[in-house]
This record gives C-alpha cells, structure tokens and sequence, in this order.
C-alpha cells in the first residue's frame, strides 16, 4: 500500500519530467582501410575511429527551450596506454531558443551549434568527419507566410588581438520561400570578413532549389564568390562561380531501383600572376556528401591545384530486400583550367568508383559500409602517384 501510494505521488512528477528533459545518445564506430597514397608497395594502414555523443535537451515552456551536447572523438588504441587519458570530450552544441520573441514572428538561437542548410554544400554541420562541425554565434529568424528568413552572424577566428585584429567573422542570410508547393527556393548570401578587410572580404551569393516530383526528383546548386582576399602573398580580387546539376529517378518497383546523373563544377584561375581570383574556394560544406567519397577534394582551390574542376556523375542504386539499399556512383573528373608541364598538357585528375551499402537493423541501430577506387588521371599521377588507390569502410550508428 505504501509504495502504491508512494508511484501515485511521483508518477505525476516523473511524467512532467520527461516532457521538460530528453537526452539522446550517439555511438558511431568505424573502421577503415585506407589504401590512398597511389603507391600500391606501401601496406594499408587500418584504425578505427569512434564518436560518442550525449545530448540534453530542456523545454522550459513552449517558446524557451535549450540544448547541450558533449562529444568524445578518438581513434582506437591514440592513447599511450590503456591507463593515460587523451580528455578528448567537448562542448559539441550548448545553445538556447526562444521561440516567438515579444511574441513576434521571430526566433532567437544563440550560443554554439550547428549550421545546416540547402544540400550543405554551403552550410554543414560535415557530419561524415569524426569531430564534425560546429559554430558559436547566433541566428534571428523571421519566419511568415510567403518565406523564413535566418540571418546568422558566427565568429570563426578569435585571436584576442588588440581591435579584434585577425579575428574572422560569418554574416549570412539564409531564405527559404515558399512559392511553389513542390520546390523548395533558397537563395542565400554567406559573407566572410576578417578585420583589416584586406585579409578577407568576401560573399558568396547564390541558391538551392530541389524538388520531388513522385519518381523524379532534381536540385540545383549555384553560388558565385566577390569580393577580396589574401592570397598567395597578395590582395586579389575574387570573381569565382561553382553550381551542381542532380537528377534522379526510382522507378515503381518494390526493389525500388534508381538511375541518376549529376554535374558539378567549380572554377579555376587561369592566370596566377594577375590580380584576380578566379578559383572557387569552399566554404562550410559537408564535404564527403561531393565529388567523391575518398575526399580527395574538399577543400576545392587547393586541392584541385587552383585548377578548378568537373565531375560527372553517373548514379545507380537499388534495394533488395526490405531495409538494405545497394547504390554505386563513378566520377569522372577533370579540371576546369589545363595543367601544364613538361612535354604536354592534362585537364584529367582521374576517376572514381564508390560502392556503398547500408542496412537499418532497426529504429536504433544503422550498419554502412563501402569501398572506393580511384584512378588517377594525368594530373594526379604526375603530382600523387600513378597506382589505383582503395578505400574501405564499415561503420555502425547507434541512436538513442
């Protein structure tokens, strides 16, 4: 009777509870094989890299909320023993929210986070790293009827130097309208800025349009970068453009097979003695998601030797049997600028084959796993190495 008694007074208490407090867990092991050196004489070298986050999300009321996350990222066996600590835990989020300010249409978020948008080719929290990305700032949006509107301002860089010399900041505004029910319409501008100016100044504006229509399903990226930068020593102007073409259809069957065929481009420079900067540089994006899953080209101007670069795409996939999805992509990439060197010139970086596989067990538990090819063309043999380079990977994701 009187531990009846006792549930009947706290159950109540532990009901509100729950709807107040929500933690979510992450573990996600992966082990690889990277055989990416062009050199097949080297022995592969094999780790495991492990990513552990807790979350706590906090419901003060329906407009005030906030939520922390811890992350611990390590590689299997990095510690000098199995006694030392390498006190890899961060802060991975800690942010909080009102909802409808002064009771306007506007939100308010601040504190560190992360930031995702569009195809995250722009904005992404790069979730494939093993650290991912995060930002400390806030966000203002303004949301109605015809289009939402988030205007961000973020510090990358705080040096602590006198007048804030040196730190870097992110201003962006990014919209999503809704004028057609199918579409989604996100123009955006991502404005870098470094104090004194001469260092960095420059916006990338641009759009991200997608849409689903039944089996077909397309999207469209497109940013062009102004402004001004350091580079190589010097001020130059930039004047860069880069934009993504996908198409995909899945054809009604239960195997659900699909066929698609995607672009992608990002400019080169063609003269590196003038003052103006024609080579796209990346900005935020969620890297491994583009131009091949050995990430070999992440950090566009750089490495694609500031040449720029093309990559056709060619998409097959297909599910087997109920929760497992088989899916091959080959690219075929070249650079935008010719590579010169002696006795000839190139534009062919080389080719890529990704075969993936993924399997939901359940609601919790998701397996992956894959392997990649590269062929290296002109360029990369002549700057990397001229033997086919292999990568595999086989990764578990435990929510909770």
């Amino acid at each position: 009777m009187k531990k009846l008694l006792f549930l009947l007074i706290v159950f109540p208490f532990i009901i509100k509870a729950q709807s107040i407090y929500k933690f979510d867990f992450q573990i996600r092991p992966r082990f690889e094989i990277d055989n990416k050196d062009f050199n097949s004489s080297t022995i592969p070298n094999t780790f495991t890299a492990l990513r552990s986050r807790l979350g706590l999300s906090l419901k003060a009321s329906d407009d005030v909320s906030t939520y922390i996350q811890l992350q611990d990222s390590r590689i299997f066996g990095e510690e000098t023993s199995t006694l030392s600590n390498s006190r890899n835990i961060d802060l991975h989020q800690a942010y909080f929210k009102i909802n409808n300010l002064f009771d306007l249409p506007v939100d308010i978020k601040v504190g560190r986070m992360e930031l995702k948008y569009g195809s995250e080719r722009f904005l992404g929290p790069a979730d494939w790293h093993n650290v991912g990305r995060s930002f400390d700032g806030g966000i203002l949006t303004f949301k109605s009827s015809l289009f939402n509107a988030d205007l961000i301002a973020v510090r990358e860089f705080e040096k602590f130097n006198i007048g804030d010399s040196l730190d870097q900041n992110i201003y962006a505004l990014m919209t999503d309208l809704f004028l057609f029910k199918s579409y989604k319409i996100q123009p955006f501008v991502i404005w870098q800025r470094v104090n004194p100016t001469n260092y960095l100044d420059r916006a990338t504006l641009g759009f991200y349009i997608a849409s689903n229509l039944r089996n077909f399903q397309h999207e469209i990226d497109f940013g062009f970068q102004i402004g001004s930068a350091l580079i190589n020593g010097r001020e130059q102007d930039v004047k860069a453009v880069t934009f993504s073409i996908n198409a995909n259809y899945t054809f009604s069957h239960r195997m659900k097979p699909s066929i698609g065929i995607q672009f992608d481009y990002a400019s080169g420079d063609n003269n590196p003695l003038d003052n103006d900067y024609k080579a796209y540089i990346s900005l935020y994006p969620t890297g491994h998601k583009f131009f091949g899953y050995m990430d070999y080209f992440i950090n566009l101007n750089n490495d694609t030797y500031n040449l720029g670069i093309s990559d056709i795409i060619l998409k097959c996939g297909i599910a087997p049997v109920k929760d497992f999805n088989v899916s091959l992509n080959y690219h075929i990439f070249h650079s935008v600028e010719e590579y010169v060197y002696s006795g000839g010139i190139s534009n062919e970086f080389g080719s890529e084959a990704d075969l993936t596989l993924k399997y939901k067990y359940n609601e919790y538990v998701n397996f992956q796993g894959g392997v990649s090819f590269f062929n290296p063309g002109d360029i990369f043999a002549r700057l990397r190495g001229n033997d086919l380079s292999t990568g595999y990977y086989l990764m578990a994701t435990v929510n909770l």
